[in-house]
């Protein structure tokens, strides 16, 4: 569904070049919930947003469902974000004043899709993780663990084939990270290609697949710094 070929990410701080990725290579199958597991600062967020169209590589390729994302304007990569990707954010980014269901419709909305279909797709997204009876809630009346599962039906609202989660546990108690990751494992068992950015090692039971990133390197094996630099 995408991949990264050598692709890295540099940024220009005043006379300092900093590398935030290294040029790495990965893949995202449908069918598949990918754990991309570091500490904090190791490149894990640069690389989800280099798979979620957000930053341009600073060098390498990046494919989205056969598309070449280097060679898109802003305006198309904002069409293939709306269409394609589905992304679940650390806090929720709910917006307050809204209800459950006004919420989950919003992407919808963007889309220009008319109110009604609108209504009844948010509905049975929220069904989906377990949420209808609360639609008519407003974020701040719901608990953290309530707030994820709306991000979660509303980045699933649009059928995205692929779902970007960046730590989406983080805030979470024990009991309810566990349903948001049954959740997630769900969505991919069902087809979606699904990635996980987490520093929690505990999360990685429910990957079928894991890649490791540190010091803004990319593998598919454990790696520790000192290999890192050796590299």
């Amino acid at each position: 569904m995408a991949r990264v070929i050598a692709a890295g990410k540099e940024y220009q701080a005043g006379d300092t070049l900093i590398t935030a990725l290294h040029p790495g290579s990965m893949d995202l199958r449908s069918g598949e919930l990918t754990l991309i597991i570091g500490p904090s600062g190791s490149g894990k967020t640069t690389l989800l947003s280099l798979l979620g169209c957000v930053i341009y590589p600073s060098y390498g390729e990046v494919w989205i469902d056969g598309i070449k994302a280097n060679e898109l304007n802003e305006k198309e990569l904002a069409r293939i974000r709306l269409r394609k990707i589905g992304f679940v954010f650390q806090k929720f980014n709910l917006i307050a004043p809204l209800s459950a269901l006004e919420n989950v419709m919003m992407p919808l909305t963007l889309q220009g899709i008319s109110e009604k279909e609108a209504r009844t797709r948010a509905i049975a997204a929220l069904d989906k993780v377990g949420m209808k009876e609360r639609m008519n809630n407003l974020s701040n009346d719901l608990s953290g663990g309530q707030q994820q599962r709306v991000a979660i039906a509303r980045a699933l609202v649009t059928n995205p084939e692929m779902l970007l989660c960046d730590e989406p546990t983080a805030s979470l108690d024990i009991k309810s990270a566990g349903i948001v990751m049954n959740e997630l494992r769900n969505l991919a068992t069902s087809g979606k290609a699904v990635a996980v950015v987490t520093h929690d090692s505990r999360l990685t039971p429910f990957a079928d697949r894991i890649v490791y990133v540190i010091n803004g390197a990319v593998s598919d094996k454990p790696m520790d710094e000192d290999t890192v630099q050796k590299q």
